[in-house]
């Protein structure tokens, strides 16, 4: 709903009503969403699940007006490396909360801890809505159906 405020005679229109999207919130949306896909684990010692991250970033970002969300960072990958800091952060800021494991200190197995029933809450609770989690998964992680690679 958009208002418009006078303001010393001078109409000015608000910003609608729009909620604000964090890394994590995104990164933890992501993960439950691919184990709602019967996905367990992505293995970041290449730079190619960086490149799928970064692809559903864009397509959070180009959904970001249709359903009214601000999105509150940046999930690019670095042109010399071909890694996300971004994404890493929020893994680790998911592993202090229990819904990932690293298993190793490189960062390259990410298993998912989180449950059906915590996947679901947290989908439940987000700003971002399902369909659109679940659009960006299936197209940028192919992960309609458990994978045999788990890539």
């Amino acid at each position: 709903m958009t208002t418009v405020v006078r303001n010393g005679g001078v109409a000015m229109q608000a910003v609608e009503d729009v909620r604000l999207v964090t890394s994590e919130e995104f990164v933890t949306d992501l993960v439950c969403q691919l184990k709602l896909s019967h996905v367990e684990e992505v293995k970041l010692a290449d730079t190619f699940e960086d490149k799928r991250f970064a692809r559903a970033y864009e397509m959070l970002v180009e959904n970001q007006d249709r359903f009214g969300l601000a999105v509150d960072f940046s999930l690019a990958t670095n042109p010399y490396h071909g890694d996300s800091s971004t994404l890493r952060e929020a893994i680790y800021a998911l592993r202090d909360r229990r819904i990932v494991a690293i298993n190793n200190p490189r960062l390259k197995t990410v298993e998912f801890k989180v449950d059906e029933d915590d996947a679901n809450y947290y989908l439940d609770h987000s700003s971002i809505p399902r369909s659109l989690m679940a659009q960006i998964v299936e197209e940028t992680f192919g992960a309609g159906t458990a994978r045999d690679d788990k890539r």
